[in-house]
């Protein structure tokens, strides 16, 4: 059993924005892809047989969260093997079901791990996105010999747009602009003066400005059109993404009796420790107290207590022993991205630190202080190729 079709590939595109992540590592032929599939299929190889149809069946599924899902569950299985564990895959206890894997020393149990999802957009966020990706691929065929395309976006559409008569608007209009002169407008600081194409559809709006290809690279085909797409700004809700995958998982499998970690891929736009430090202990505030006389006393840094592991009664969820969170991680990222494990002061089944050779970050509760311990990066433990990805050729996913 593979993960992969045994194809005679010679595609050489990039990947689509409309096209599932599954369908383009799986026929893609280059450099970078095939590399990938190679390791991916050795930590497909390793699984035991049971389990392997059932997530087989979510990586291959056309639904990227269904296979962002599947192929964090792999990578977390083979990072514990290479560490040196043995992993049950969903075990079960009588008249109950138990997280993801159960890791082993040996025949020792240690520590149970859940993998989970953070930052999915929701149902109606992945239609809006997938009626979008169908536009920009629309635009990604456009004739545009001498220009790239500069795309504002604002809104997002209720339903899906004419892409037939959205690119024959802007072919027509992109036909009477001179790159020369636009390029005079960029070289001398007068972008008032480039002229941009605004065009609205169903709540949203994309607003198009012309950059002038280099006179060498005008007439070359095989160049997608998009140069640079911006969509619109709003808040971040990576702590509350964070929070709301921990809670998920937090609650559904009642006291172990062994330490539980909850292992987390946040898959959003962005987050870093801050993110994951204020959905675990609470946003960081400042207070200021109005002395008697009238006068501010200096600010001093707080929490609220708002998070997963601490809320208004005190410590809480002290069933999840550690959380191990990843950023964004994928198959162009697995070389330099490592996760990262925040542990819980206040656990029922403390996870020792010596457990897993990954950074820590624990709470020191008689200094309320913050400690960081080093451990190797997730590449050296996996033994991926540096560089990695092998080649140029992957940016396009």
């Amino acid at each position: 059993m593979r993960l992969f079709d045994d194809l005679v590939r010679t595609d050489l595109r990039p990947k689509a924005e409309s096209e599932p992540r599954f369908h383009y590592l799986n026929t893609s032929a280059r450099p970078a892809v095939g590399a990938y599939r190679s390791i991916a299929e050795k930590w497909f190889h390793r699984l035991p047989d049971p389990p392997k149809a059932e997530l087989r069946g979510r990586f291959r599924s056309p639904i990227d969260w269904q296979h962002d899902s599947a192929f964090f569950e792999l990578y977390v299985h083979e990072l514990f093997c290479q560490i040196g564990f043995a992993l049950q895959i969903h075990p079960k206890a009588k008249n109950c079901h138990l997280p993801d894997f159960l890791v082993c020393a040996g025949r020792a149990p240690q520590f149970y791990v859940e993998a989970t999802l953070a930052g999915v957009p929701s149902t109606k966020e992945q239609g809006a996105n997938a009626r979008e990706a169908i536009v920009y691929d629309s635009l990604n065929k456009i004739d545009s010999p001498n220009f790239f395309l500069d795309i504002d976006v604002s809104g997002a559409p209720k339903r899906s747009p004419p892409t037939r008569k959205l690119r024959t608007q802007i072919e027509n209009w992109l036909a009477g602009l001179d790159p020369d002169k636009i390029g005079e407008f960029f070289q001398t600081g007068r972008y008032d003066a480039v002229p941009t194409l605004t065009w609205k559809h169903s709540g949203w709006q994309i607003t198009i400005r012309p950059i002038p290809k280099s006179p060498r690279a005008r007439g070359r085909p095989g160049i997608r059109p998009i140069g640079m797409l911006s969509p619109e700004g709003g808040w971040l809700k990576t702590r509350s993404e964070l929070k709301l995958a921990f809670e998920n998982k937090a609650s559904r499998y009642g006291d172990l009796e062994l330490p539980f970690m909850i292992a987390v891929n946040y898959v959003g736009l962005h987050s870093d420790n801050t993110d994951i430090m204020d959905s675990l202990f609470g946003q960081e505030t400042v207070v200021f107290r109005q002395k008697s006389d009238g006068t501010i006393s200096a600010g001093r840094q707080s929490r609220t207590p708002n998070g997963f592991w601490i809320g208004p009664n005190g410590p809480r969820n002290p069933q999840v022993s550690a959380v191990m969170v990843a950023t964004d991680l994928c198959p162009w990222s697995v070389g330099v991205c490592t996760p990262e494990v925040f542990h819980n002061p206040w656990a029922t089944h403390a996870l020792p630190k010596d457990k897993i050779p990954v950074p820590q970050h624990s709470i020191n509760l008689r200094t309320e202080c913050l400690e960081h311990t080093g451990g190797r990066s997730a590449g050296e433990i996996l033994a991926i190729p540096s560089p990695w990805p092998i080649s140029d050729d992957f940016a396009d996913d």
